[in-house]
């Protein structure tokens, strides 16, 4: 560790959190300097593999004076609550998919963000590659001509013992079900290319041969603010799982991505082209320990140039709000009230 680097404390040793934290190991200008975790075990195994000082306790971890930003990696409905203390602290913030799963947390969060300057920053490695990117530019630009449609859909497996494994899985308090957990980086995509949902017109959930409280099948319709529609699905019934792919047309072209690559981009009469050359980052549709991490990188890397820098990180709170938004309007049609997040 240089003098110069930014000094990480890390929160949640667990699945996703040994991903963040292997990554971290990469990323030049950062280091891990805490961990913590509420399982002494892993907390220890954790300090031990990245050379870092072990806590169990957030706020005994926030006491140590030269952590500058918090990476936050518990149950979603954690999300929030975790990063407004680490914020009100004086640290910069890098959370998780999803932001939080309750909207009122997560404004409370933002504003906490914005009151004390500080960044703050979502998981959507969706969002970071370069194709992916000039994609969104060229849909923006209005290439596509007038959106009439943006649909995602999530067809992934997961066995009850995945559920099983922890708890707080597929929980209306600390997860929601295949929409919040597996489907909000498509809900993201799918918001991120053609804007903010303004109305669910239709919405169905259920829990199929999974003992949870939580949906692991979701269908809905959704209006979007520039009046478009488009089909949203999820399941984690679907043996053996199947790619995740958003798709979007206008009266110009077409696009579909499948993750963080470009499958298709096409524009009637013009020779563009923008379908991604390199291999996908990893597919987690059937094991969520087969996550690429190459958009997770390039994430958090630009948390960290952002902080040095002075300029707004990519994904911000207020951006990555959207799709949780759509998630509690989608919940809303379907009929559940006052279980998620409660």
């Amino acid at each position: 560790m240089s003098d110069g680097d930014l000094r990480i404390g890390f929160v949640g040793c667990g699945g996703i959190g040994n991903h963040h934290l292997k990554v971290w190991e990469s990323i030049p200008g950062a280091k891990v300097v805490a961990v913590c975790d509420n399982q002494p075990e892993r907390a220890a195994r954790a300090g031990e593999e990245h050379g870092a000082e072990v806590f169990t306790d957030m706020v005994e971890m926030l006491a140590r004076a030269d952590v500058e930003a918090v990476d936050i990696c518990t149950p979603s409905g954690l999300h929030a609550e975790q990063g407004i203390a680490a914020l009100e602290s004086g640290r910069h913030v890098l959370v998780e998919k999803p932001i939080d799963i309750d909207l009122a947390k997560i404004d409370r969060l933002i504003d906490t963000a914005d009151a004390r300057n500080l960044k703050l920053s979502c998981i959507f490695q969706y969002r970071f590659s370069p194709e992916i990117q000039e994609a969104r530019r060229q849909i923006q630009d209005g290439r596509l001509g007038r959106l009439l449609s943006c649909s995602t859909y999530v067809k992934w497996f997961r066995k009850q013992d995945y559920y099983s494994a922890d708890a707080w899985r597929g929980t209306w308090a600390l997860d929601g079900g295949c929409l919040a957990n597996q489907g909000v980086h498509s809900l993201d995509q799918m918001t991120w290319m053609a804007g903010p949902v303004a109305e669910v017109e239709y919405a169905h959930i259920e829990t199929v041969e999974r003992d949870i409280e939580a949906e692991t099948f979701g269908i809905a319709v959704v209006r979007f603010e520039n009046g478009a529609r488009g089909v949203v699905e999820g399941t984690t019934n679907c043996y053996p799982g199947f790619p995740t792919r958003t798709q979007i047309f206008g009266t110009k072209g077409s696009a579909e991505f499948d993750g963080n690559t470009v499958k298709s981009f096409k524009v009637e009469g013009e020779e563009i082209d923008l379908a991604s050359s390199k291999p996908k980052d990893g597919d987690a549709s059937s094991d969520p320990m087969a996550l690429g991490l190459g958009g997770h990188a390039a994430q958090m890397l630009d948390f960290v140039q952002a902080i040095r820098t002075g300029r707004p990180v990519l994904c911000d709170g207020r951006s990555a709000r959207v799709p949780v938004d759509c998630l509690n309007k989608i919940y809303r049609k379907a009929g559940v009230t006052g279980k998620i997040g409660a």
